[in-house]
């Protein structure tokens, strides 16, 4: 009877060392299936570094070039506010000048027209000064006044015109 036990002994230490091969054998085939997968992963790995840094530099240099747009519509809205304000500023000027001209015309047709082209003109003058809607300043000559006839001027030698600027063509 030991020498039975001792045979069922041997075979289950058989079996068991069997299947201690079989697991053995299994784990290093594991293993080296973790190895190659390893293997294939660390250049992978690698690849999405380098993505990622790349992705990284891109957006940085997007992000300077978002910078340098924003910096360039302000400095563009700054310009156009600007132009807004000058052209506002010249219809202005221009308006203002417009009404200069009108009575520079007026004061002008005094001392050019005589006597019957003197009350065309003025009636006219007024017409024009009532269409435009604009109030203008009236021209009022006494009753004395009288038109000028076309004459040279004489001015006398001995005036002093060094405050002005003379200007040639």
């Amino acid at each position: 009877m030991v020498a039975a036990e001792v045979r069922k002994l041997a075979e289950r230490s058989q079996i068991a060392a069997q299947e201690i091969s079989q697991v053995a054998g299994d784990s290093v085939a594991l293993a080296e299936k973790a190895g190659r997968l390893l293997a294939e992963i660390v250049p992978n790995i690698r690849k999405t570094s380098d993505l990622v840094q790349e992705i990284t530099a891109a957006s940085t240099e997007q992000s300077g070039g978002v910078s340098q747009i924003n910096a360039a519509v302000i400095q563009l809205n700054q310009t156009t506010q600007q132009n807004a304000s000058s052209a506002e500023e010249l219809a202005s000027t221009s308006e203002e000048m417009s009404g200069q001209a009108e009575q520079l015309q007026q004061t002008m047709a005094f001392f050019k027209l005589d006597g019957s082209d003197a009350a065309q003109a003025q009636s006219q003058m007024l017409k024009t000064s009532l269409g435009s809607g604009r109030r203008q300043p009236q021209l009022k000559l006494a009753a004395s006044a009288r038109p000028l006839s076309r004459r040279a001027v004489t001015v006398p030698d001995d005036v002093d015109e060094s405050p002005f600027t003379r200007f040639t063509s």
